[in-house]
């Protein structure tokens, strides 16, 4: 019984450190019920362990997907809901596989402080794999669930988020063992003590890093040129959204919310004199293809030359062969204060199974069950867009869960990074708080503002330090405005990315393994 309890109770408890419950402070102890679920289990007990594990964390952390899917793509719920379920039970093999190299390590290796690290280190491995196999899917990377407090994230302008995540699985490590090894008849004994000044050292030194990268970062920002930035959130429903009638009521609402932002970061004059002004519409916020021109095309570029500034914003865009084949993108247009058309990106890593079908002839038979499905092509570049001095890395709606996509753009000149997204689909649920909260982590890793905006929320203004500094609602018209800074610098991270933790990672992984293999008994 206890070995389904424990589990079940871990996968709880990590579940409730994302939002909407957002209980962060218990990262530091999610795990441990599971490390006493499978310690010294034999590896297909423990495997089973992990997965239910596994199954019980994905499984509530992503339950708005049925519903999701269930309502814009058609389906049934009860259709919906079993095609969730293989994903979930997807991404419950990879705690699966941790707890049963776990189970081993605990059997094989007496050296608490190796095997403590090695499984840290796996487990922020299997994070950083999730994120790729199969076209990658790092939602709920144990790491985000400190998102509302940057301090404690600084280091990820280091090593990243899975780095973090290793380091917080190791203080996991630390408590669970200072309760294993604790003598009942003596009292906690010097291992407990060791372990329990170990957790305060981690912590003491992460936060101390933390506040000194939070302060340097923040002064050095005045530095870097200045600009006017507003996020719009017209807050359209979904279903009303792709109504041609409502095409023009769309592009007459955001017009006039943006001269309202205008207004608000330039209330003297809105052709005055000062920092350029650039302003986010969300992603397909214009639903009509911008590229053809016309009325509403014309009212678009006319909206920018009343504000004399830029507007980035996305539409949906096509292209024909010579063959006369169509292809779609899902693409963001940036326009300056002259109405002309700086540059535009296409989105680069499409939805799986949303924007595209994977895997060809095997899952073609899904179109008729996701009707929308398979319309989008993928971007062949994530360069930056350009206009005056800055340089927008763009990150549309998914894209933004990927550190090496904000990573890229960054190494290829982006001074800031814009998200948008269209979390509508998600309703009233904590995904759209969970997908925001993942764009601090974005920051901090390159050290570049992030303007976040999204079409019902949540739309807002990310610091180089990881902190929100403006921040709307869910479900409103909503503006967001603020002035950020233009920065060029690089970090650690930028420069080398997931690397050095990935070497890290495999050198601490093989010596476990090595010493598995033979069986070491050495304590230490």
């Amino acid at each position: 019984m206890i070995t389904w309890f424990l589990p079940l109770l871990s996968g709880v408890l990590a579940t409730a450190l994302f939002p909407p419950f957002g209980l962060w402070p218990l990262v530091v102890a999610a795990l441990v019920p599971l490390f006493a679920a499978i310690w010294k289990q034999e590896w297909k007990a423990a495997f089973r362990t992990g997965w239910i594990f596994g199954l019980t964390y994905f499984g509530f952390l992503l339950w708005w997907l049925a519903p999701t899917i269930s309502r814009f793509g058609n389906m049934p719920i009860l259709a919906a809901s079993p095609v969730i379920g293989l994903l979930v039970c997807y991404l419950a093999l990879f705690p699966a596989v941790w707890a049963a190299a776990a189970a081993l390590v605990s059997r094989r290796i007496q050296s608490r402080i190796l095997a403590g690290i090695s499984l840290s280190m796996l487990w922020g491995l299997l994070e950083w794999l999730r994120g790729w196999l199969l076209s990658g899917f790092p939602w709920g990377s144990l790491s985000y669930a400190l998102a509302p407090q940057p301090i404690l994230f600084q280091s990820a302008d280091i090593w990243g988020p899975y780095a973090v995540s290793s380091i917080l699985v190791f203080i996991n490590f630390m408590l669970w063992d200072a309760v294993r090894v604790r003598d009942l008849l003596t009292g906690m004994g010097l291992k407990s003590a060791f372990n329990l000044l170990t957790v305060i050292v981690i912590c003491g030194a992460t936060t101390v890093y933390g506040i000194m990268r939070y302060r340097s970062v923040a002064l050095s920002d005045t530095s870097f040129p200045r600009i006017n930035v507003a996020a719009i959130q017209g807050a359209l429903p979904q279903e009303m959204k792709w109504e041609p009638g409502l095409q023009l009521h769309t592009v007459e609402l955001y017009s006039k919310l943006t001269h309202e932002a205008v207004s608000m970061l330039r209330p003297e004059a809105t052709d005055s004199a000062g920092p350029e002004t650039l302003v986010v519409w969300p992603e397909t916020a214009m639903p009509f293809f911008f590229q053809q021109g016309g009325e509403l095309t014309d009212m678009v570029k006319k909206t920018a030359k009343h504000i004399n500034g830029a507007i980035l914003f996305g539409t949906p865009a096509f292209r024909k062969d010579p063959a006369g084949r169509t292809t779609y993108f899902n693409r963001a247009c940036l326009i300056n204060e002259q109405g002309e058309n700086e540059g535009c990106y296409d989105k680069v890593h499409l939805v799986p199974f949303g924007e595209y079908l994977p895997w060809g002839i095997l899952t073609s038979w899904a179109r008729k069950f996701v009707p929308a499905a398979g319309d989008f092509t993928a971007g062949t570049t994530n360069a930056p867009l350009a206009w005056s001095k800055v340089r927008i890395g763009v990150l549309i709606c998914f894209e933004s869960i990927f550190p090496e996509l904000a990573r890229d753009s960054t190494a290829r000149g982006a001074n800031c990074l814009a998200v948008i997204t269209n979390d509508s689909w998600f309703g009233d649920t904590g995904a759209p708080w969970q997908h925001a909260a993942i764009a601090a982590f974005r920051a901090v890793e390159q050290r570049r503002w992030v303007i976040r905006a999204a079409n019902t929320g949540i739309s807002e203004i990310i610091a180089p330090t990881g902190q929100v500094v403006a921040k709307s609602s869910l479900f409103r018209q909503d503006i967001v405005t603020g002035r950020i800074r233009l920065r060029d610098d690089q970090t650690l991270y930028q420069r080398f990315g997931d690397a050095p933790f990935l070497l890290t990672a495999g050198i601490f992984i093989l010596l476990s393994a090595w010493l598995c293999r033979n069986g070491a008994k050495k304590e230490f």
